[in-house]
């Protein structure tokens, strides 16, 4: 089970261009998954990324076109981005990102 989780430095500067009341959302679901990292909490849903094994996709209840992709490391969650789709899942092609 993580003790934490850390954003990744260009997960970090596409947070901060979310506007504050999906931030919020996120930090919600993230302080969830620190205690059950695979499952749906309340107000969020999470699915493993078929096209790339270790990687989650947490989709918000309340904004289902903006998504995150994390990976559990032992004590961490690993947030590796954010965005709508399309671009999300562009994001994920670009291996650089995952840096794991």
């Amino acid at each position: 089970m993580p003790a934490r989780f850390v954003f990744r430095s260009e997960a970090e500067d596409e947070f901060r261009e979310l506007p504050a009341e999906i931030r919020e959302e996120f930090l919600y679901a993230f302080h969830g998954l620190l205690y059950q990292p695979f499952r749906p909490g309340p107000g969020y849903r999470v699915k493993e990324l078929r096209d790339a094994p270790g990687l989650w996709r947490l989709r918000l209840g309340a904004y289902p076109a903006v998504r995150a992709y994390y990976g559990v490391d032992g004590e961490i969650l690993r947030v590796y981005g954010f965005g709508p789709r399309p671009e999300f899942y562009l994001k994920l092609r670009q291996k650089h990102r995952l840096g794991r």
